[in-house]
């Protein structure tokens, strides 16, 4: 007896989605019809592919061999079906991860694009830092995400889509000099996404350049929350030129001239070599008009 198609299907969408209650609402079938696939599937593989760990299902080492092998199949199943009925054939759940800056500039037009190009492709959408995001992605929690300065992964696509500037800001009421040094920033309150974070890494890496650790360092998750508190007055930061360009605009928030630049902010998209599908590129295809569109990035610093 050989494994069929449906078999093979199922079992991807449960890897993918971690549950057999997920996949029976992305297939539109009952979960005993899932669970009675999988059962048919591990008997002629005569060993479990997956483990069920804290309410999830968590693939085992022969599961995690069959997956690349089964993502191929999807592949090309969805192959053949854009070629007999175009791109409206092509849906299916995508989970992507977005750092603040790229889902408050760009996400809109990104969804407009698939909207129009994908009509049934469905987005499945985490907001987060980045190397919170990186992390799903390599436990297979997110399908893929646009992250900034990722730390890289074997097992991970990592595709550069340009520098996304990044400012030294503070609010008018510190007072801080226009020309800034690490020596002159470091008893000013800095706030940032914690640690292991691109923010982070890149002002502690700056600070440190100059053999300087700052004084007060305030974590904070949140990018947005970050630009509030600096314009606020609680300190200083280095932040997204996009995301506080209007505060810049109307003097809310002033830009602070390093003598040396910090590592660039890179934005790239990253995903699991052995999940790359049409539906992955789908919505990297979108984002890259969007991002193009809307000037989000340079090529060089």
């Amino acid at each position: 007896m050989r494994p069929t198609t449906a078999q093979l299907e199922t079992f991807f969408w449960v890897a993918r989605l971690g549950s057999v209650k997920e996949a029976a609402r992305h297939l539109n079938l009952a979960q005993p019809t899932i669970s009675l696939r999988l059962q048919e599937l591990e008997a002629q593989f005569q060993r479990p592919l997956f483990d069920r760990i804290a309410r999830r299902l968590v693939l085992t080492p022969d599961g995690d061999a069959l997956l690349p092998r089964s993502a191929a199949l999807i592949h090309e199943l969805t192959g053949i079906r854009e070629l007999i009925g175009g791109a409206m054939l092509a849906a299916g759940v995508v989970r992507v991860g977005l750092s603040e800056t790229f889902a408050q500039i760009c996400l809109s037009d990104c969804m407009k694009l698939l909207a129009r190009d994908f009509p049934a492709l469905q987005l499945d959408i985490t907001v987060g830092t980045s190397a919170a995001l990186e992390r799903q992605v390599v436990d297979r929690e997110l399908d893929l995400a646009f992250v900034v300065n990722p730390v890289g992964d074997p097992k991970l696509a990592v595709i550069q889509l340009g520098i996304q500037d990044a400012v030294w800001a503070a609010a008018p009421s510190l007072g801080l000099p226009r020309e800034i040094t690490p020596a002159l920033l470091a008893s000013a309150p800095i706030i940032t996404n914690p640690h292991p974070s691109p923010m982070y890494r890149q002002i502690i890496d700056w600070f440190r350049e100059d053999g300087i650790e700052p004084a007060q360092i305030c974590r904070c998750t949140s990018v947005t929350l970050t630009v509030e508190l600096v314009r606020a007055g609680h300190g200083t930061s280095l932040l997204p030129a996009r995301l506080i360009e209007p505060l810049l605009k109307h003097g809310a928030l002033v830009a602070l001239s390093p003598h040396k630049e910090p590592t660039p902010s890179r934005l790239f998209c990253i995903y699991r070599f052995a999940e790359h599908s049409q539906l992955v590129e789908a919505v990297l295809g979108a984002a890259r008009r969007a991002i193009a569109d809307l000037r989000f990035v340079k090529d060089r610093p």
